[in-house]
């Protein structure tokens, strides 16, 4: 093989491989993939160990063969082969030890199908079911088994950390098994937006359409991100009728209800709104003993109940919070620590609210405001304009409820009489009672306000 090879062939080649598969795959797998011999249309690709090979030809065969082609066009096959080098041995020995280890413990994650961008970990026999989510989980179930003639659109909400990007992918990871041949794309909001904002830039609006509207099922994470985005939100609103006028499956999930999404297009509001909006509140505490025991197998350890009883009484809204503070204890038993209900206690502190200080007023203004679109400044004018109102009594709710601040307090805050903070805090109190809407919006708000 010539020097030139090397230097031009061979880059272009691994530059069509990391653009197929992202940076961080590319890293762990593609780090010493070599050019070996080049002859009559047969390329040998050299790897650093039997491990490497096998995971390569078992999940990335297609996706070499057509990076190799987009350069070599008359390619006809690739063999890869294991090093058998001394010296590659010893100057990658330690490195290669290093990365086995980090694949063996973190596996899954280069799982990821670079055609669906589904992990295969997320599945409904591993998602674990309560009256939280149960009816969300059916839904699911239907959708996948008659996709686009079933809850189309289907759209899942629910507070941050429920579980709602499992049942997703689980969805499509379920429709695929059910349906072999199906075209699927999942992704979040965030990710289709860029992707649109680049064709833009690029100028392949077109290759964006067709990768967007060539799909069976298509499923979009967090669309509350397209708030205020018109451009995006016009393009998803082509490409939902596109899909939907061909009776293509489309799942939506959010932080929130579709009329609680701000500075939303009104027909795409009515889009998401023009099938299943179904929620998925926070676990009931059986619901997260199951899962803490669920994940506690998983994982090779089982413990005494009373750990998974701790931590699904102190722990109580957010299932990535509850894994997080398994992890700490399994962390701890593997270190060799003996796991006593003091010490599982001690070590949970971290995952509560109660453990950090309480936020500052000016946090919750910043939040509010953001929230709102409003300027901070507004928030404390005297003004009767509605929303404004509206935003001042849930100031004062807050102030009152995260803060446990003292009505006299809030009054200088907002330069109010107490009496007046009072009337404010128990009306805005009562609508919340009597508004699943508004009760909704509260919990939304509330976990943006105590995020870390």
């Amino acid at each position: 093989m010539t020097e030139e090879f090397f230097q031009t062939t061979w880059d272009k080649i691994l530059n069509n491989i990391k653009t197929n598969v992202g940076e961080s795959v590319y890293k762990v797998w593609f780090s010493y993939f070599e050019p070996k011999n080049y002859s009559h249309g047969y390329l040998k690709i050299e790897v650093p160990s039997k491990f490497v090979k096998d995971w390569l030809e078992k999940k990335f065969t297609q996706i070499i063969l057509r990076s190799i082609k987009d350069v070599i066009p008359e390619i006809k096959n690739f063999e890869l082969i294991v090093s058998t080098k001394p010296t590659l041995k010893v100057n990658y020995k330690e490195k290669l030890v290093k990365k086995t280890q980090t694949i063996e413990k973190h596996l899954s994650i280069f799982e990821i199908n670079p055609q669906t961008n589904l992990n295969p970990r997320y599945r409904f026999d591993n998602f674990v079911v309560g009256p939280s989510n149960e009816l969300a989980f059916t839904a699911c179930q239907s959708v996948a088994k008659s996709i686009g003639k079933l809850h189309n659109p289907l759209f899942v909400y629910g507070p941050v950390g429920v579980g709602k990007t499992h049942l997703l992918q689980a969805t499509g990871n379920e429709a695929l098994r059910i349906h072999k041949k199906i075209k699927l794309k999942y992704l979040t909001t965030e990710e289709f937006t860029n992707k649109f904002i680049n064709s833009l830039k690029n100028h392949s609006v077109e290759e964006f359409k067709i990768e967007f509207r060539d799909v069976d099922i298509l499923i979009l994470d967090d669309v509350h991100f397209l708030s205020g985005k018109n451009a995006s939100q016009e393009e998803l609103f082509h490409t939902f009728n596109y899909l939907y006028n061909l009776s293509k499956q489309i799942i939506f999930s959010s932080d929130r209800p579709p009329q609680l999404i701000p500075d939303i297009e009104a027909r795409l509001r009515s889009r998401f709104e023009g099938g299943l909006v179904i929620d998925i509140n926070p676990p009931d505490y059986e619901t997260r003993f199951a899962i803490l025991k669920l994940k506690s197998q998983e994982k090779g350890v089982i413990f005494d109940d009373f750990v998974y009883d701790i931590i699904a009484q102190k722990i109580t809204k957010n299932i990535r919070e509850l894994e997080g503070a398994l992890s700490s204890v399994i962390f701890r038993y593997n270190q060799g620590e003996k796991i006593t209900i003091e010490k599982v206690e001690d070590l949970i502190k971290k995952f509560s609210k109660d453990y950090y200080k309480k936020v500052s007023p000016k946090k919750i203004i910043k939040t509010l405001s953001e929230h709102y679109d409003v300027k901070e400044d507004d928030i404390l004018k005297k003004s009767r304009i509605k929303h404004l109102v509206k935003i001042r009594k849930l100031l004062i709710y807050f102030l009152r409820e995260i803060n446990q601040l003292s009505y006299p307090s809030i009054g200088e805050i907002l330069k109010k009489d107490h009496t007046t903070i009072i009337y404010s805090y128990e009306k805005i109190a009562k609508e919340i009672k009597d508004n699943p809407l508004l009760s909704q919006e509260i919990e939304i708000l509330k976990s943006k306000i105590l995020e870390n």
